[in-house]
């Protein structure tokens, strides 16, 4: 028997967690390490209400970033390396998608599709401490039921 999330994010995080493509880091939440390679998914604030249906449910949507700390450098095939290791991420969201293996939910939630919104790209560099943030947005829209 597969267990529910206790959140949305809980579910998000367990479903990211199961990409096999990284590496030894851990998946956190709302929080990147200093560590490389570290990983984290950031919520983004947002419109979450899709559509309402007339017996209360709704289709909802919930933004967020999948990042990572990686060692910065001036070679282009670690830079390659990287934008390379994000495009195969948005690849496997998107088979997983086609699959329908999608993230687990809380109770009264079910997941509709998962994707992303962008490329991977870098946000900011540390050229002292040889190490930059890149990060891909994506989004996960779901059918929230009404609570009975």
């Amino acid at each position: 028997m597969v267990s529910l999330a206790d959140s949305i994010i809980q579910g998000i995080r367990d479903y990211i967690s199961s990409c096999p493509l990284l590496t030894d880091g851990k998946v956190k939440v709302n929080y990147l390490g200093s560590e490389m390679v570290s990983y984290t998914i950031d919520e983004v604030p947002t419109e979450t209400l899709v559509k309402r249906y007339m017996d209360g449910s709704s289709v909802r949507k919930f933004q967020f970033i999948f990042a990572s700390r990686e060692a910065y450098s001036a070679s282009v095939l670690e830079n390659m390396k990287v934008s390379g290791f994000y495009e195969q991420f948005s690849d496997w969201m998107e088979q997983q998608n086609m699959l329908k293996n999608l993230p687990i939910l809380p109770d009264n939630c079910e997941a509709k599709n998962i994707r992303t919104l962008t490329n991977g790209y870098t946000l900011n560099a540390d050229a002292q401490a040889k190490q930059q943030r890149y990060q891909i947005q994506c989004e996960l829209r779901y059918l929230k039921r009404r609570n009975a």
